[in-house]
């Protein structure tokens, strides 16, 4: 009992100590913290809060290095001295070295080798970033952040799209139509307002959207349009009958380029959606 005692009070001292932290580093730096790092362990927190404040800590006077300083300014061999096929070998060696010195490199998409490695090797190289060295802690790049792939951005936007729209989130459902050009599914102009208006008529026909499910089936890109085509299914109950009706076939969305990155909705058509 004594020492079930005397673990409440060590626990509750560090707890303290913690919220003391976390004022201290909120006061210092103006970091925010929730509410949910309280089921966190103390002992545990009080680790993650001092690594929070070593990161503030570096950030604040971090230096800009190229990242070919950052690794210790590697030399890696030219890609005309690489046999075509070990260069996929070859690119995994560099991928590996970058990781080793907690750089890390995703490819969302598929890239050819020859593509990867001249981006790894030489334009990467030359990216700065923040000189900061943290136990534990990676910087990592995205190819398609320095090369945009429209059609995977608007296969993934239009993804988002459909599914705040079944999951009833209403207000991310409107902002994912564009704030300039909007149209109803007979290709009349209308407000993004308009929009809101029925997509709400279409959550008052349906209490619940019991499930849904989506897959694309093709993507065209034509300057800053896109059109991607689903084949999917979405059930729901009407409101008044509380009736479960399902739907199964195409969906179009019309896309395109959102000045903030990304694609906006100008279009949906919506197998079952009638507006």
């Amino acid at each position: 009992m004594e020492d079930e005692k005397f673990e409440k009070e060590q626990e509750r001292i560090q707890r303290a100590l913690n919220e003391a932290k976390k004022k201290e580093i909120s006061e210092k730096f103006g970091a925010q913290f929730g509410q949910g790092e309280a089921k966190i362990p103390p002992e545990i927190e009080s680790q993650w809060l001092n690594n929070i404040e070593q990161f503030e800590l570096q950030y604040e006077n971090a230096k800009r290095v190229t990242v070919r300083e950052y690794v210790g300014n590697p030399v890696f061999k030219p890609q005309d001295q690489i046999a075509p096929e070990q260069l996929g070998a070859e690119l995994d060696r560099v991928l590996e070295f970058l990781e080793s010195h907690n750089v890390g490199v995703d490819f969302l998409c598929d890239v050819p080798d020859d593509v990867a490695y001249e981006f790894v090797t030489k334009e990467l190289m030359d990216h700065e970033m923040d000189d900061l060295h943290l136990p534990g802690w990676t910087t990592r790049f995205i190819y398609e952040e320095f090369h945009p792939n429209d059609e995977y951005d608007a296969k993934r936007f239009a993804d988002h799209f459909l599914w705040e729209l079944f999951e009833r989130q209403e207000e991310y459902a409107v902002s994912g139509f564009a704030e300039d050009e909007v149209y109803d599914q007979k290709g009349t102009r209308i407000t993004r307002e308009k929009m809101k208006e029925m997509i709400l008529a279409l959550y008052a026909n349906y209490a619940a959207f019991t499930s849904h499910e989506f897959e694309c089936s093709n993507c065209t890109v034509e300057g800053d349009y896109a059109t991607v085509t689903f084949h999917g299914t979405w059930t729901g109950l009407k409101a008044v009958s509380m009736e479960s009706v399902s739907y199964d076939g195409e969906s179009e969305l019309r896309m395109k380029k959102s000045p903030y990155g990304g694609f906006d909705v100008v279009q949906a058509n919506i197998q079952g959606w009638e507006y």
